[in-house]
């Protein structure tokens, strides 16, 4: 029940767990019957089972909301929404050496240039020397190795590109173009609620994993393409629809896989090779239904070669709640996260050698 939600909502959904717990608890007093008793001492289990695990969740909360209330990272969230939007790559790129400045988890400033990268199609070669000196500065040149990796991997780039890389095939991201064609950053009146979402851009406050929406593409097309019509018809007409009077968006029954149908132009922007092959067994239909029947379901595999992230993991758990007709069954090599990437490419910790008392042997 918690697994999934947004973090921003988990101080109400405990607050609400536990006020409901305590409505249930108080009922016992307007028992007036024997069968009412007996009912309540059946639930008696039950509640001080989840009783137990409200005490461990809000635990457990507590001990998250401090970082999650913290300066550092609310700043740091603000900034990588503003990259995610191209609002004022320079203001961001000044907030980042801002950032280093005051002594941030090199990871964090790492994961962050390497985003400013991404999205922005490169950095400009000034700026993008500036803040390497600083950095190296800052946290030590031992960490050269580790820019030079980000750059070779095309994760970390300058624009124009310098002569020693211009040989090398193209891996820049046309984000910009990408994000309005698949709608990667949906508004607040368009996503529902954080409690109560209407699209996967809820796993990211607002932005929707590339991903898992090229997966909706493939899997999930008749929600994609009636969000996008949405979009276009509430062009124009204001802020939209009150987020408060969000309701919860009905399940789609499940169409048969087609591959990247409606969507070529879109994947041939995208770097890489991209394979569409359809696979066909004695009992599979060169023509199928246009859904498939209600007592009928499906299981759709989505693979990640080199690992996802659990917020991934989350949005398509989404997907299948969502879809009627269709299971999501995720095979991929690790879980992984922004940090741990980034660990992947620091240079190993130096072990510290024991002082042994006395003189030398």
């Amino acid at each position: 029940e918690l697994r999934d939600v947004n973090f921003a909502v988990l101080g109400s959904l405990l607050s609400s767990t536990a006020k409901r717990l305590s409505s249930d608890y108080e009922s016992r007093h307007s028992a007036q019957t024997v069968a009412q008793l007996k009912e309540f001492v059946g639930k008696l289990g039950s509640l001080q089972t989840e009783q137990q695990a409200l005490r461990l969740h809000t635990d457990l909360a507590e001990m998250l909301m401090p970082q999650t209330r913290s300066y550092m990272f609310n700043l740091t969230l603000e900034i990588q929404q503003n990259l995610l939007a191209s609002y004022e790559l320079n203001t961001q790129l000044t907030h980042l050496e801002d950032l280093v400045a005051e002594g941030a988890d090199r990871r964090t400033i790492l994961r962050m240039m390497v985003l400013a990268s991404v999205v922005s199609g490169g950095i400009k070669v000034k700026q993008l020397e500036s803040l390497k000196r600083v950095f190296l500065q800052t946290y030590g040149y031992e960490l050269l190795p580790t820019l030079l990796s980000l750059e070779s991997l095309q994760l970390l780039q300058s624009n124009p590109l310098p002569p020693s890389q211009a040989h090398l095939p193209s891996m820049k991201l046309p984000f910009t173009a990408l994000r309005k064609q698949l709608r990667l950053l949906i508004e607040e009146s368009e996503g529902g609620t954080d409690a109560m979402p209407n699209d996967i851009s809820y796993v990211y406050s607002g932005y929707a994993p590339l991903s898992i929406r090229l997966v909706q593409c493939v899997a999930q097309m008749n929600a994609v393409l009636a969000s996008f019509n949405a979009s276009d018809s509430g062009k124009g007409k204001g802020k939209g629809k009150d987020v408060s009077q969000a309701s919860e968006m009905p399940k789609m029954n499940a169409h048969p896989i087609v591959g990247w149908k409606g969507f070529e132009d879109v994947i041939n922007t995208i770097p890489g090779p991209t394979v569409d092959i359809t696979q066909t067994g004695i009992e599979s239909k060169a023509q199928g239904p246009s859904l498939f029947p209600k007592e009928q379901s499906t299981t759709t595999v989505v693979f990640f070669l080199g690992g996802c992230t659990f917020t991934e993991i989350t949005a398509i758990r989404w997907m299948a709640k969502r879809t009627r007709g269709r299971r999501f069954m995720i095979a991929t090599t690790g879980v992984v996260s922004g940090n741990s990437l980034i660990e992947s490419l620091l240079p190993a910790a130096k072990p510290k050698t024991a002082k042994v008392a006395g003189g030398s042997s």
